[in-house]
């Protein structure tokens, strides 16, 4: 994997949050990571970077997927050729009488078609027949939002997330963003989206103020897949929220809802205002340490305007950035049990935490250990 491997620690060893083998995980650690996570939907690439007739390169999980539409679906395959592994991602899409469109390797031409198997072998004799064992693994992939989702497991634990609002015809939406990796865990970047109390420290100004540093009343629970918290707050005026007239601190309504383990969706409007802003992030676990974040958002107002707000998109941005330089700074990458006690959330203000982590350990995701 390109990283030095620790030995897992055990629950009598004494823990240090200095020593180095609680800054890096271990390989049974990652292995049991990926193996949890490999049971769910995840987005790998925006639905507009794979063109008709143009294969595509994604990596999940430290999964190489080929990505590609095949006779008018979204096709996901094991990115490589079952006769010299070369990547089918760098081949073309053909089409074979009697299979339709099907992905050819670029060495020697082997065509594979939408179940992974190969159907046609340029060098074949005649009196051959195809191996049985010339079939590529394939996965499950689907569209939604605007992303390309996909499955590594034959059978996933959930559906793909539902983003609430985000299809309803009175929200307009704006545009998919997909941001640059991070050095992260993908529960830690949805952690950092879900912590409503780092505002003040991280973003004062925008959605927080140092003067006003005490936490919101939370009001959490468990809704199926979901985790969801309800919270009014306040917050500077800013653009996801301005309105005329308006200034100072506002009091803000939030409904946040998180598909554990990988989306999070915001409700958000001031309060006595009917107009509603919804915020999404959907990200994908490239690797234990490496994360691809999508991000949208939807409106129920100024519908006559242009779906870009340069002064929204900016902050959006601004946002990101300054979680991202904290985020990459924590270790360890994956999450901690809450036994080993590295961490040391608090009751009541990171209650969101604490049961987004409980909902991840009863799933077997994200333990470093």
């Amino acid at each position: 994997m390109g990283v030095m491997l620790a030995n897992p620690l055990s629950r009598q060893e004494a823990v240090d949050p200095q020593d180095a083998r609680v800054r890096m995980p271990s390989a049974e650690a990652i292995a049991a990571y990926y193996r949890a996570m490999r049971r769910f939907w995840h987005p790998v690439m925006a639905a507009s970077e794979l063109a008709e007739g143009q294969p595509a390169a994604a990596v999940l999980l430290e999964e190489e997927i080929v990505l590609a539409r095949l006779n008018g679906q979204v096709v996901a395959m094991q990115d490589l050729c079952r006769h010299f592994q070369a990547k089918l991602s760098l081949g073309e899409i053909r089409r074979i009488p009697g299979a339709g469109e099907c992905l050819m390797c670029p060495y020697h031409g082997w065509s594979y078609a939408t179940d992974g198997r190969c159907v046609d072998i340029p060098q074949l004799a005649a009196d051959r027949q195809i191996p049985s064992e010339a079939k590529v693994p394939t996965y499950h992939a689907a569209e939604r939002y605007g992303l390309i989702w996909v499955c590594l497991d034959d059978e996933p634990l959930y559906g793909i997330p539902d983003l609430p609002h985000v299809e309803e015809p009175e929200f307009l939406t704006g545009p998919l963003r997909t941001y640059a990796p991070w050095a992260a865990s993908a529960p830690r970047v949805i952690m950092a989206a879900l912590d409503d109390t780092h505002g003040p420290w991280v973003h004062e100004g925008l959605v927080g103020d140092r003067a006003n540093p005490a936490p919101p009343d939370h009001q959490v629970s468990s809704e199926g897949r979901n985790v969801v918290v309800r919270i009014t707050m306040l917050q500077p005026v800013n653009p996801t929220i301005a309105e005329e007239g308006m200034e100072g601190l506002q009091e803000v309504h939030l409904v946040t809802t998180v598909g554990v383990p990988n989306t999070i969706h915001f409700t958000i409007r001031a309060a006595g205002s009917p107009r509603v802003t919804l915020i999404w992030q959907a990200v994908c676990p490239v690797r234990y340490n490496e994360t691809l974040t999508f991000w949208g958002s939807s409106r129920n107002y100024d519908l006559d305007k242009p779906v870009f707000n340069p002064e929204f998109e900016a902050m959006q941005d601004t946002l990101r950035e300054q979680d991202r330089r904290i985020v990459e700074s924590q270790r360890p990458w994956l999450l901690p049990p809450f036994w080993t006690k590295l961490e040391l959330p608090l009751r009541p203000a990171d209650l969101p935490l604490i049961e987004y982590q409980r909902r991840l350990e009863e799933l077997g995701i994200a333990l470093t250990v």
